[in-house]
């Protein structure tokens, strides 16, 4: 298939090309800036421009472009970095989601010959807090933060309209990413090195995690699979309580896991206020009940199988 990547230069969006293109699929990047060769496709979201002609060509869209949610690296949860959640930069992650969804609909309803799939990046955060309630693509969500209006309104709401046009619409809904060169995981790295794992809080807030690697092959075989449509989550089918998600990277690093708790309010200073309470302190226990029903296996489903990501 000729597919059409957004977000393709990101850290997912290369492992995303990469894996497209092991299994023989054409990619075309979208670029903001004017395009350089017959792989690249423009367009500008807040201008809400499109090469109609190109996009016409595809058969597939993959939609990963969006305001980093996360600080880039781990000078960027530091007071005054810019990677905090200010009001500028909750502006930013909201309005670039929301103008690429509008303009991808806009540009659907204009054009008779449109590609039939369209995969959007989503967050299971969009279920909001959920205790230790297991999480299906079915359960309801708990409205009211930041995350989970911004995956609601501006990523999967939005693009359910081009169901209406006869478009196979998946809503890719992954959990906490883990690998090489990850802020999540260098942090999560980070803390063990120092000898400080310990739990969160109580530390039995879930953590739905999943390795990016298998996050790329998800995104492929979802293509693939005629019957996956809707949301779909992304996650490892073993979620975990994050006072035994720190202690497995403590062992698998030998390391020692400190057991005494930190406080959540000092989570919440170091990182800032929203931003600490959507990384560490939500509780959601999702599983792919989807992607196992459809036959995928998970390279990494366990978290000691992806030691070599922390070592």
């Amino acid at each position: 298939m000729k597919v059409g990547v957004t977000g393709a230069s990101g850290y997912v969006g290369k492992k995303v090309v990469r894996e497209l293109e092991s299994n023989n699929h054409e990619v075309l990047k979208f670029v903001r800036r004017p395009v350089k060769n017959e792989n690249e496709i423009y367009w500008s979201p807040s201008k809400q421009e499109i090469d109609i002609d190109k996009f016409q060509e595809l058969d597939a869209i993959i939609h990963l472009a969006g305001e980093s949610i996360a600080p880039k690296d781990l000078l960027g949860f530091l007071p005054f970095s810019g990677g905090r959640w200010s009001k500028e930069r909750k502006s930013r992650i909201y309005w670039s989601r929301k103008w690429a969804s509008d303009l991808f609909v806009s540009t659907y309803k204009s054009t008779d010959n449109h590609p039939k799939i369209f995969i959007t990046a989503s967050g299971n955060d969009i279920y909001g807090d959920q205790g230790d309630r297991v999480v299906t693509e079915d359960t309801p969500f708990n409205k009211g933060q930041f995350l989970q209006l911004v995956a609601e309104e501006c990523w999967e709401e939005p693009l359910y309209e081009l169901k209406k046009l006869g478009v196979r619409v998946v809503s890719a809904r992954a959990g906490i990413m883990l690998g090489k060169g990850n802020v999540a995981t260098d942090i999560f790295t980070l803390i063990t090195k120092l000898n400080i794992a310990s739990p969160i809080g109580k530390g039995t807030q879930y953590f739905s995690w999943v390795s990016v690697n298998d996050v790329a092959r998800a995104y492929n075989f979802c293509l693939e699979k005629d019957e996956l449509e809707g949301p779909v989550n992304i996650t490892s089918p073993e979620p975990l309580m994050q006072k035994d998600f720190a202690r497995i990277i403590a062992k698998v690093m030998n390391k020692p896991y400190f057991f005494p708790p930190v406080p959540e309010a000092l989570m919440k200073l170091a990182v800032g206020w929203e931003l600490g309470e959507s990384l560490g302190l939500n509780s959601i226990r999702a599983i792919p009940e989807k992607l196992l029903a459809a036959g995928f296996t998970f390279d990494y489903p366990t978290l000691e199988t992806l030691k070599e990501e922390f070592v």
